[in-house]
């Protein structure tokens, strides 16, 4: 009875990791043309603006992270020792990319915010320290699966710390849409077409 339950979790998880392969592989084809156009607004290859960078980040560091995971685990050619120099690479970019992520919400926070400096200030702390917080309890109890087929890792402490990854993780974007809100909600949307009115009739 354990054994079947074992090996529906496992195909579970194999249906599950293609299934997330087939709708990045078709999100990534779709919006082939908005990111050509985006680099095409751009100045110059070499005078990137901010969200242009932060996109390409987000874009290709997760496209290496999905394919960095999945080869460890459908590979058939890892070696014990192999394996042991590569089950911690899914890990290492899962939080580079929960990084540039977090990056992003951050910076998008600060804009609706008006660039206010004590708010600024504020959110590089709370990104720095909660950063810290999920890189150590992603990569501080990894230890590799032993007697697996496949080259992956697991939590190999006495209490799971991975959880405490995901609840910085979420409690950042909890504190950065939080933020965002209170400053939306102090816009005053019918005094912005009133002023939006009187410029154009003033342009006219």
């Amino acid at each position: 009875m354990e054994r079947n339950v074992v090996i529906d979790s496992t195909s579970s998880e194999k249906y599950m990791r293609v299934a997330s392969i087939s709708i990045a592989f078709y999100e990534y084809i779709l919006t082939l043309p908005a990111e050509w156009r985006f680099y095409r607004s751009q100045p110059s290859i070499f005078h990137l603006s901010l969200s242009c960078v932060l996109f390409i980040l987000i874009r290709y560091v997760s496209i290496v992270t999905i394919v960095v995971s999945n080869y460890g685990y459908f590979s058939t050619d890892f070696t014990q020792q192999a394996c042991q120099q590569y089950y911690l690479a899914a890990p290492i970019f899962k939080a580079v990319q929960t990084m540039i992520s977090q990056a992003i919400l951050g910076v998008r926070t600060f804009n609706i915010a008006r660039r206010d400096r004590r708010i600024g200030i504020a959110l590089l702390l709370i990104y720095f320290f909660l950063v810290s917080v999920e890189w150590f309890t992603d990569i501080s109890q990894r230890a590799l699966v032993p007697l697996s087929p496949v080259c992956t890792s697991a939590d190999a402490g006495k209490t799971l710390s991975i959880w405490f990854f995901y609840l910085a993780a979420m409690l950042y974007d909890i504190v950065m849409v939080t933020i965002s809100t209170m400053h939306l909600l102090h816009y005053n949307p019918l005094s912005s077409r009133c002023a939006l009115s009187v410029v154009f009739r003033n342009s006219r």
